[in-house]
């Protein structure tokens, strides 16, 4: 029953992805329908989850008063000093008065959804990925499916540039964007999905060449590892074609992060069953350098495009002027925040004509600058406890794993990335992607906390190259 559930769990994932990143009404409808009825189904069935339970407990507590803050905004208060000046100048002009905090209570209301979906979908993740073997095999799939993806984006951009989809494309007509409206979503979306195919490729590669101390692997192994490393290859191309300056950097930042840990696991059986200090570090340091120059090699060929915007942009963006005004407003209002979802309406009053008048700014540009502005003093205590949950879930993996550490140090560069890119952009806030990185975090995170799973669970799934931890090793002796 659980593998059935953790198929359809990935495919509802994967279907957030493909129309547009989720952006529109009726399919981000659909698919919360879906996860939802999902999540209450796995809930019903199976209960809490056996591991990470308190990494279930705490995204539930943190979602809970994040939630109650919402509503709180929504209502009417009896304390004239949260409420938002606008409706004391609407006293004055139509004698009428919401007394809320959210200065557009029915849209503050609505967007909760989108924090509802992303949580679901963790929540979910950590229940079904009860096991290292499901874990690994939800993120397989959702690996496989990204990979497809970016080759769907590569074809759709050489062959017919000017479409979207199905659709006509109107923005970033010289960028291939995949299946998302925006490049910079698109390159934090391939920068995740090649780190995980890297680790499946490199997984896989260990077995079949030798570099592990299991024997060699068979065909299959083989074919597995031509096909994550192709599919790692066509996400880092498509990547390059985004001409995303921050997805690069972002992308680049997590792999140097991850890369030389990853290269480092290529050892050979001799070098472990007759080490020589000099000679095995020479080999990793080759090993961890060639992994480093595959991406710079790749980063020459294909970013050049981005390297060149980069050059003839500058610091000269248009968001530098939306920050500007946006930290203006957040002065007035980091306490009580304006309403969460509420951006749109309250930019306009605080726009300067300096970088234009033109068009309708609704987005920051910057994930925390937004979340401090709508919902106050309470999005940075949430943000740090968020991360501090993470880090310590995946500080556990590293101590307490062995052959399947690299989880550990995956989590925190998929992290890294997503969280230096929502700095100067809203990857992280479109529905799609969030709910793509949501799985991502929930598979990581059962198998960092999956300490005490007997071997008997894991045994069938894990690669040649990966063997099992003895009771020993899993308690760190």
């Amino acid at each position: 029953m659980k593998t059935i559930i953790a198929g359809l769990y990935s495919t509802v994932v994967l279907a957030a992805v493909i129309p547009f990143g989720l952006v529109d009404a009726k399919p981000f409808a659909a698919v919360a329908i879906c996860m939802f009825a999902l999540g209450l189904a796995a809930l019903l069935l199976f209960g809490e989850p056996r591991r990470a339970r308190w990494v279930f407990v705490s995204a539930l507590l943190l979602f809970i008063i994040t939630s109650a803050w919402i509503v709180i905004q929504t209502v009417r208060i009896p304390w004239p000093s949260l409420v938002n000046p606008i409706w004391k100048d609407a006293d004055a002009l139509a004698g009428t008065s919401r007394d809320t905090i959210s200065v557009a209570p029915a849209d503050t209301l609505a967007s909760l959804l989108y924090i509802a979906l992303p949580v679901m979908t963790f929540l979910t993740g950590l229940i079904i990925a009860d096991t290292d073997r499901r874990a690994r095999r939800i993120l397989m799939m959702l690996a496989v499916g990204a990979g497809l993806i970016s080759l769907f984006g590569l074809g759709q951009f050489l062959l017919f540039p000017k479409m979207l989809l199905t659709e006509s494309k109107r923005y970033y007509l010289d960028s291939l964007t995949a299946v998302f409206v925006n490049r910079n979503t698109a390159a934090t979306f391939l920068g995740l999905s090649f780190l995980i195919l890297a680790t499946f490729a490199s997984e896989n590669g260990r077995a079949y060449f030798g570099f592990s101390s299991a024997p060699s692997g068979s065909f299959n192994e083989g074919l597995r590892f031509w096909i994550f490393a192709g599919l790692g290859l066509s996400c880092l191309t498509a990547l390059m074609l985004t001409q995303s300056r921050a997805g690069l950097f972002a992308t680049g930042l997590g792999s140097i992060f991850y890369l030389p840990y990853l290269a480092g696991q290529w050892k050979s059986r001799r070098s472990r069953l007759s080490p020589q200090a000099g000679t095995s570090v020479t080999r990793r340091w080759f090993t961890v350098a060639g992994a480093i120059a595959l991406v710079l090699v790749f980063a020459t060929i294909f970013g050049g495009r981005a390297i060149l915007r980069a050059d003839q942009r500058g610091t000269d963006d248009d968001r530098f002027c939306v920050w500007s005004d946006t930290i203006h407003a957040l002065s007035q209002n980091w306490l009580q925040g304006t309403g969460f979802g509420t951006f749109r309406t309250v930019f306009s009053a605080y726009r300067t004509p300096d970088c234009g008048i033109g068009g309708i700014v609704d987005r920051a540009h910057s994930s925390y600058l937004e979340g401090f502005l709508t919902l106050g003093i309470i999005f940075p205590v949430v943000v740090c406890l968020i991360f501090f949950v993470l880090m310590r879930a995946f500080w556990s993996g590293y101590q307490a794993r062995r052959r399947l550490r690299h989880y550990s140090i995956l989590g925190c560069s998929g992290t890294l990335l997503t969280a230096v890119h929502s700095a100067v952009d809203f990857s992280i806030q479109i529905p799609g992607f969030a709910v793509f990185f949501s799985a991502f975090l929930a598979t990581i995170i059962s198998i960092c906390c999956g300490r005490e799973e007997r071997a008997s669970e894991n045994k069938k799934d894990l690669p040649s190259g990966v063997r099992i931890e003895r009771p020993a090793e899993i308690l760190g002796i």
